[in-house]
Parts: C-alpha cells; structure tokens; sequence
C-alpha cells in the first residue's frame, strides 16, 4: 500500500461558497513546495438540486489563470454529495496523477457542465480575508476559456499525494503503472 500525505491545503475559516454549474467553473490556485506527485484532492462541497457528474483536474496555470489540457483528473457523481450548506469533505481521486514541480503554480479546476442555476454544486470558500498565499480563487464564465482572479477569497482544499516523485514507473510485464495506481494486477489483466 502506498502511503499518502497532504501537500498544499486551506481548511480552515469557511464562511461562503462559489457557485459552479454549466459553463461557470470554479478553480484554486496552489503552489507546491516541495516536488511530488498529486494522487487526489479533498473538496468540501455541498449541491443545489441534480448538477451531474463533477469532473475535478489539475491544470497548469500562466499569469496565475488555469490555462492549457487537464495534466490528470477524476469525477465524483451528485448523488454522492451533501445538500447541508455547511458542505462536507470529498476525497477525488484523480486517476494516475501528476508529477508536481516544486514553485510550479498549478490550479484545482472544478466543473459540473450538466448543471444549471437551480441545479448547481457549491465549492465552500473563505471570502472574508482569506490567507493562503500559493493561489487564490479563479472563476470562468465561459468553460474555460477566459479566468478572473479573486484575492482574498481560497476554496477549501487539500491536495494529497506521494513524493518526491520517483523517476521510474513500475512494470509488470508489459503492463505500466504509476506509483499511486491502485489497480491490482488481476484487474490490469
């Protein structure tokens, strides 16, 4: 079993939330310290009616916006999710990960496209003097396409993973996998 550590977090001081549905996106802004490779992150959210699946991913980001392809990502369903507005802590995970560069900013990008206003998922979030100094909050209107900055406002998130990330990638066989793959190999076959 591989042991997992929280890297980059903000989890504390809630007292609002960023609404995320359609082509509104949502992202967090984090800089690592030290290199590793994402496995997953924790979210605390809550829903508003049926938004769908919420695809999460790691995106690089340039000028402090999320920018370019996903690097890895994961999806967690609605029906999975609290409608209490207080939120509760969800663990994604997303997929083989991706290795992290020390003083690399990346951002937590957040998306429910089948969502609506009235069907929407909410991303809990210090508004009011938030203090993470790596990112901050981001928001696009349009699927992605053009990002707004927010200081002083940081979702809540944790980013766990493994790390420093190895060089080599474990083979079984002709079978390749990272070293946060879960997958057994039975399943792999």
């Amino acid at each position: 079993t591989i042991t997992m550590r929280k890297y980059q977090y903000y989890n504390t001081n809630d007292d609002g939330d960023r609404d995320i549905y359609t082509g509104n996106w949502g992202a967090q802004t984090f800089t690592p310290t030290i290199d590793h490779m994402i496995a997953s992150v924790k979210l605390k959210l809550f829903v508003v009616g049926s938004p769908g699946t919420i695809t999460i991913s790691i995106k690089a980001t340039s000028a402090g916006k999320p920018t370019g392809a996903d690097l890895c990502s994961g999806t967690i369903e609605d029906n999975t999710i609290t409608t209490d507005i207080n939120g509760e802590w969800y663990e994604i995970p997303l997929g083989n990960g991706f290795n992290l560069i020390a003083g690399v900013q990346y951002a937590i990008v957040v998306r429910a496209q089948e969502g609506d206003t009235d069907n929407k998922l909410a991303w809990r979030a210090d508004t009011a003097g938030a203090t993470y100094t790596g990112g901050t909050y981001c928001a696009s209107s349009d699927s992605g396409t053009d990002w707004g900055t927010y200081s002083g406002v940081d979702c809540m998130f944790e980013e766990w993973g493994v790390g420093p990330a190895s060089t080599t990638t474990i083979t079984w066989g002709n079978l390749t996998k990272s070293q946060i793959s879960t997958e057994k190999v039975e399943e792999a076959i």
